[in-house]
């Protein structure tokens, strides 16, 4: 297997989630730190216009989405599957809902003059992520909820989650973590970062040493890279072989399509079809800081549209 490079930035919370899978795998990777804002011209090379971090390369293959870096880190490293059969329907749903309506309640809470901590480091760099988050946000189809209904929302799943932890298991379903762990211990640590929620989770004894047992994970840093090698990683690579088939009749492999997410950050990635099924959408591009690169996508969250 080739390096894994995560393209990622330190205050992102997605990005948390697979530092921390990365440590409960036991996998070594590389780590290319992004700005938080853009421009990020080596990895928007690689992608073609998805912009969301993190991002992870392997070799000429880039993965998009972290419920689909999770799926594919499962197999990789040590340790059991985060996708234990019979509590997948259950641990991906909380995941896919961690991810989706308490990432907006989290998003609102963070940012709370109160809890904001160092997140920037002078009021240029705010304006800077503002005027950013402004044109990401350009036509998504979300709602960020104001601040008492994001903290009754978190209130609420925090009591669910004291309540399902108070048997004493060490995690959420069980023995060992599952990627419903993953997406929720990402979403606390957004929350908390900036010191100023501390009580709410340290009220709660169980979720707190479910926290300090999560973020065990996550101490263990990549090797830099620069984003001229992970340039040429892609360009000395050959893209995965990939079986062409697609479920949509009107866009048969070969077709020239543009993917994006279907709720926010919808900035579509141009290539060419692969393969499009119930669980990845995958197309190749080819630029000429990279070569051939194939770019995946999940299904779930993604539309992938006639691009010619």
């Amino acid at each position: 297997m080739a390096e894994l490079i995560l393209h990622h930035y330190p205050e992102s919370p997605f990005s948390e989630k697979v530092r921390a899978i990365f440590g409960a795998k036991g996998l070594a990777w590389r780590s290319l730190q992004v700005p938080m804002v853009m421009p990020r011209p080596a990895t928007i090379a690689l992608t073609g216009g998805y912009r969301r971090i993190p991002v992870l390369q392997v070799g000429a293959d880039v993965y998009c989405d972290t419920a689909l870096i999770a799926e594919y880190l499962d197999d990789k490293g040590t340790g059991p599957t985060l996708y234990t059969a019979g509590q997948v329907l259950a641990a991906q749903t909380l995941a896919r809902w961690v991810d989706t309506e308490l990432f907006w309640a989290a998003v609102t809470l963070r940012f709370l003059p109160e809890n904001m901590g160092s997140f920037f480091t002078d009021p240029g760099a705010a304006q800077a992520f503002a005027e950013d988050r402004a044109n990401f946000a350009a036509g998504a189809q979300v709602r960020r909820p104001p601040v008492d209904e994001a903290q009754a929302r978190y209130a609420r799943f925090l009591a669910e989650m004291e309540a399902q932890l108070s048997d004493g298991r060490p995690y959420l379903f069980g023995a060992d973590p599952s990627i419903a762990d993953f997406a929720v211990y990402h979403m606390l640590w957004f929350i908390h970062a900036g010191g100023g929620m501390a009580d709410w989770l340290a009220a709660r004894h169980h979720a707190a040493g479910w926290m300090e047992r999560m973020r065990a994970f996550a101490q263990h840093s990549g090797a830099p890279i620069s984003p001229d090698e992970a340039l040429s990683v892609a360009r000395e690579a050959e893209p995965l072989a990939i079986e062409q088939l697609s479920d949509i009749p009107d866009l048969p492999p070969g077709t020239e399509v543009n993917v994006a997410p279907v709720d926010y950050g919808v900035m579509p990635s141009h290539g060419t079809l692969l393969r499009c099924d119930t669980h990845t959408i995958v197309i190749r591009r080819d630029h000429a800081l990279t070569g051939a690169v194939n770019v995946h996508f999940p299904r779930h969250g993604f539309g992938v549209t006639r691009g010619d």
